[in-house]
């Protein structure tokens, strides 16, 4: 190691020419550059993922012209699959090991042919109502599964660009306020585009939409993958992760349980009012011009509020911040489903401050997910981080099961019609999705997690210390 006097006077870099923040191994200090490169990663799958999220159900029920029965299979199918497909894309994440890098190589690999399906998956082919049934089918699991291609592998890459808690947070701070950043445009360009170019066909006007957006995904992803650095060796594969490994991670490794439990009530709450907020704003507000800017204050008060997140995790430590987002999320959540649809302002106040506390969520969130990282290594001897990731991973995708499945199935079950006026029993059934149910969904995920989960900052420092002396005594 050798000291050079930087622009920083404790500055140290090793032999690789890295800036290190400690003399602890994998200890890094990020560089700005790559920290937006990464980030910008985030910015380019939720120009795809929160079209998903906001706008898939009302595509497939009101243009694609599919049942509310039908999305709801669907969905719930799709899931199933993602029980199997998510660990299998950890396994092959941790069994091999690219020329280019053990994670960041799957980002150059998917970033055209994920930007081909979320095109395909918003086109209307002209087949017949099975015909289109089946090609919903697979092109909306073809979407999914190539999600997963880059996604498992991009979110594992923290943990070889450094060990560095705070360098962690820092990351993770910023690339979610990217992330919310492309809800920001989904929500503010997709009904403006779609309405632009959809003038004579909604479909049409959707399709042309998500084309663009997919090309700037494919730009994104492409230019982001020069910009990140794996730091830590990984040696995953020398010791080849098996079925049984994956089953040991779920049953023994609490903090991922709960994590994974977290994930789905926090992505859970928000996927059941993204999707549910078009319908809210068409049916029981009749203000279609309004679409955009609820759809807006879904996501534009998260992003003011990661920025944050890093001055709370030091005021009241990781665990308390959670708490607080979902408090904020639930607050305004339950302000929502009293305020009468005519009083506007009031309304669209009660939204913003729900995705305020989503903010702060989505902030700490992945910056929680190494440390369950850590345990599982302390705990087990083994460090299979795509692993870790998949399992707590998992929970997002359960999330597009409860924000898919729920919505549609409430939506059948109260008489939903399409382009029709509602009856009084499908409009607060509406309402109960859009405001009722993430504000229980958010009071349910703090109790469970303020209950049971117990990895603070002190207990990490102390399992990173001990993980620090079990390397050095292997490498001797």
């Amino acid at each position: 190691m050798t000291e050079i006097r930087l622009d920083q006077p404790q500055a140290v870099v090793d032999s690789k020419g890295y800036i290190k923040t400690d003399q602890r191994p994998g200890f890094y200090k990020l560089e700005r550059r790559e920290i937006v490169g990464y980030s910008l990663v985030d910015f380019a799958m939720n120009l795809v993922f929160q079209a998903v999220l906001m706008f898939i159900t009302f595509y497939y029920t009101d243009v694609y012209g599919l049942t509310a029965a039908e999305v709801s299979l669907m969905f719930l199918l799709s899931r199933f699959w993602d029980m199997v497909n998510d660990p299998m894309m950890g396994a092959i994440a941790e069994r091999i090991k690219p020329k280019k890098g053990k994670y960041k190589p799957y980002i150059l690999w998917g970033a055209i042919p994920f930007a081909l399906a979320a095109v395909l998956t918003y086109t209307v082919p002209d087949i017949g109502h099975m015909g289109k049934l089946i090609w919903a089918y697979a092109t909306y699991n073809l979407l999914n599964m190539l999600f997963t291609f880059i996604i498992q592998p991009y979110i594992s890459l923290t943990t070889v660009m450094t060990a560095d808690p705070q360098e962690r947070t820092k990351l993770n701070s910023i690339r979610m306020m990217f992330a919310q950043g492309g809800g920001v445009v989904v929500a503010l360009f997709i009904p403006i585009l779609s309405a632009y170019f959809g003038k004579e066909s909604q479909a049409t006007g959707y399709q042309i939409t998500v084309i663009l957006l997919s090309i700037i995904t494919a730009l994104i992803l492409l230019y982001s993958y020069t910009t990140v650095k794996e730091r830590i060796e990984s040696t995953s594969h020398l010791d080849p992760v098996r079925v049984k490994d994956i089953f040991i991670q779920l049953f023994t490794n609490k903090p991922s349980i709960i994590l994974f439990l977290l994930f789905l009530g926090v992505y859970g709450y928000n996927t059941v009012a993204s999707a549910s907020g078009i319908y809210y704003m068409t049916y029981n507000a009749e203000r279609t011009d309004l679409v955009g800017l609820f759809s807006l204050l879904n996501v534009l008060p998260s992003v003011i509020a990661v920025p944050f997140v890093p001055m709370l995790v030091r005021k009241i430590k990781k665990k308390n911040t959670v708490a607080l987002g979902l408090f904020i999320a639930a607050v305004g959540s339950l302000a929502l489903y009293f305020i009468p649809t005519t009083a506007v302002a009031a309304m669209m106040l009660a939204k913003g401050i729900a995705s305020f506390g989503y903010g702060i969520l989505m902030g700490i969130l992945w910056s929680i997910v190494p440390d369950a990282v850590e345990y599982a290594e302390y705990n087990t001897g083994k460090r299979y981080p795509a692993i870790v990731y998949t399992t707590i991973g998992l929970g997002l995708k359960g999330s597009l099961t409860i924000g898919g499945v729920i919505p549609t199935w409430v939506l059948a079950s109260v008489g939903y019609v399409p382009n029709a006026a509602q009856s009084a029993e499908a409009l607060g059934g509406i309402l109960f999705l859009v405001a009722g149910l993430p504000a229980i969904i958010c009071f349910v995920t703090l109790v469970i997690f303020m209950l049971f989960y117990n990895l603070t900052e002190e207990k990490v420092d102390q399992i990173m210390k001990e993980l620090a002396i079990r390397h050095e005594a292997k490498n001797n």
